[in-house]
């Protein structure tokens, strides 16, 4: 810029002289003057001259410069462009940065819903496998209670699952001989009918000769065959009691006439005897019962299921006093047992219980198997230290203010270790049960050979066997984990070192039973009513048939005909407990 404004200046100057001389030619100045200025105009051409160069010297210095500044200016722009596309670049770069961070984020939080969602799986997959775990526990549990039988469990033979083989409760030693009759044993027939025993007598004679058909003769080579049966004659009695008037006093009267006799028509004791019997020893329905006696009868008496139905609880009536001694006498006991087992009344579960012995038989029901029930039988509070009792480990029992001596079920025991080992595996339980049934063989032999007891060394060796036993056993749950048998292993070892003296006191007295078979036996009518008859009405019905059967077992435990006790109690003279207890 500086350049421009020098080289306009001396051509300003070069204009105002030119002007200058042609205005002092035209007017003729001095020739001095005209030197002068032609001094002034050669120094004036001379600085235009200079001016000149200069101006040209600056035009090329303007246009290196000019070069040099469209050189920066596209310098300037390539770098603008560069800055721009570099500027683009930094902001696409900080956009895919901020992508990059973006996704990073989202992958940060994928990842880590992904691995809270892998930490829920993993919790999940470790639950499912308790639960598989736990589901296998209880298909083992399920399959081992299918295959329960008569050796693992009360169960009874009737229920063995389809398909297995029954098992047959049976403690008496084989002899290794074959089933049936022996070599040389001697056939048993009936005894012949003496010749004043006979009724009739039926003659068969053929009039010809099967061979032939020709005439035939007696020859006196008869052959004989006696037959037992019987015909039934119904008899009607008519009791008249004959009315008479005192002579002295006037008073008319008449016998008393008997209970039995109240109903003005009715039937013996004879029909009522059959009747209950057909119920409570054979466990026909009524309506069976009804058409049996009608059949036996001829058709000639026909009595009601109304009157069937309602003998059961008027026998139960008569049998009041019996019951109460039958109590009585068990109270005095030296060796009780007692159970109970589930019936049906009115289509929910109730409860049959039994106490006795060989002698005596009190059975009660109630409808429901419960504490209660056994406080109102008013038996084993009333028993003393004198009575050792026996049942299938019922905690009820071992209440301080009993006085009683109680014994545990050995059979019930052996089965649950046998059930134990098929569950678990573990040796000790089956180890356990063949030493126990070891021991019974023994006790049951030496009682036959007339001992008494065992040998000391016999009865330290069995401690030691059981104590190694038990031992065996905790080893073995505490490292066999939390199976579905543990509680059930644990609680059985618990068991045998709480209750030791009340599981094999018939180890150490012979006098003690070892099991409770006589109990399951005496409650193993109640299945087989319910399976023949169906189940009671009300819990009335199950009372009169449990004072019925006390009335007919403890009879037929001493020895007495339960038709017999039957007619008796029906005709107004039943035995007494203390007729029984004399008998037997």
């Amino acid at each position: 810029m500086i350049t421009d404004i020098r080289q306009l200046s001396v051509y300003d100057q070069n204009s105002i002289l030119k002007k200058r001389l042609e205005r002092y030619e035209s007017e003729d100045v001095a020739a001095v003057m005209k030197e002068h200025y032609e001094k002034e105009l050669q120094a004036a051409k001379y600085r235009r001259d200079q001016a000149d160069k200069f101006w040209h010297n600056c035009m090329d210095e303007n246009k290196r410069l000019k070069r040099r500044n469209g050189e920066l200016y596209r310098d300037n722009q390539r770098l603008q462009k560069e800055k721009r596309a570099a500027e683009k670049k930094s902001e696409k770069d900080q956009r895919l940065r901020k992508m990059a961070e973006d996704e990073l984020e989202k992958m940060k939080e994928k990842n880590a819903l992904q691995e809270a969602k892998e930490s829920e799986l993993l919790e999940q997959l470790e639950e499912r496998k308790k639960q598989i775990e736990a589901l296998k526990d209880e298909i083992a549990r399920q399959q081992t209670i299918i295959e329960n039988d008569g050796t693992t469990s009360g169960l009874s033979t009737s229920k063995t699952p389809p398909g297995k083989k029954k098992v047959i409760p049976n403690s008496r030693e084989k002899s290794g001989k074959k089933r049936g009759g022996q070599p040389g044993h001697k056939k048993k027939t009936l005894p012949p009918i003496p010749d004043d025993a006979v009724d009739d007598i039926i003659t068969h004679m053929s009039e010809e000769c099967p061979d032939c058909g020709g005439p035939v003769i007696r020859t006196g080579q008869d052959e004989t065959r006696d037959v037992s049966d019987y015909e039934v004659k119904i008899i009607h009695h008519r009791h008249v009691f004959k009315g008479c008037r005192c002579l002295v006093c006037g008073r008319e009267f008449h016998e008393p006439v008997p209970e039995k006799l109240t109903a003005e028509h009715g039937y013996g004791a004879a029909i009522q005897a059959m009747a209950l019997a057909l119920i409570n020893l054979g466990f026909v329905s009524v309506k069976r019962s009804r058409e049996l006696i009608i059949g036996l009868m001829g058709n000639k008496i026909r009595p009601s299921e109304g009157y069937i139905f309602k003998l059961t609880r008027r026998a139960a009536r008569k049998l009041k006093k019996f019951v109460s001694d039958v109590k009585d006498a068990c109270v005095r006991q030296k060796i009780l047992y007692w159970d109970d087992t589930v019936i049906f009344i009115n289509t929910k579960r109730g409860c049959m219980r039994f106490y006795g012995n060989k002698r005596l038989a009190f059975y009660t029901a109630h409808e429901k198997k419960d504490a209660v029930g056994i406080e109102e039988d008013g038996i084993l509070a009333r028993l003393t230290s004198f009575t050792s009792l026996m049942h299938d480990h019922v905690k009820y029992n071992y209440r301080k203010e009993f006085l009683f001596r109680n014994l545990e079920c050995i059979a019930h025991l052996q089965r649950e270790l046998q059930r134990l080992y098929n569950e678990s595996g573990h040796k000790w339980a089956l180890d356990l049960k063949e030493l126990i049934g070891e021991m019974v063989g023994k006790r049951k032999r030496i009682k036959a050979a007339g001992g008494s007891e065992f040998e000391k060394v016999e009865t330290d060796r069995f401690e030691e066997k059981l104590r190694e036993y038990v031992d065996e056993g905790i080893k073995a749950y505490e490292a066999d984990g939390n199976r579905y048998y543990h509680n059930d292993e644990k609680n059985a070892i618990a068991r045998l070192e709480e209750y030791k003296e009340n599981y094999f006191g018939w180890i150490y007295d012979f006098e003690l039973p070892a099991t409770n078979n006589e109990s399951e036996r005496s409650l193993r009518m109640t299945k087989s009513k319910q399976k023949i008859s169906g189940q009671f009405g009300n819990v009335k019905n199950a009372e009169d048939f449990a004072i019925v059967r006390t009335y007919i077992e403890t009879c037929r435990r001493n020895g007495k005909d339960a038709y017999e006790a039957l007619y008796r109690l029906m005709d107004g003279e039943p035995y007494t407990v203390e007729e029984l207890l004399k008998s037997a």
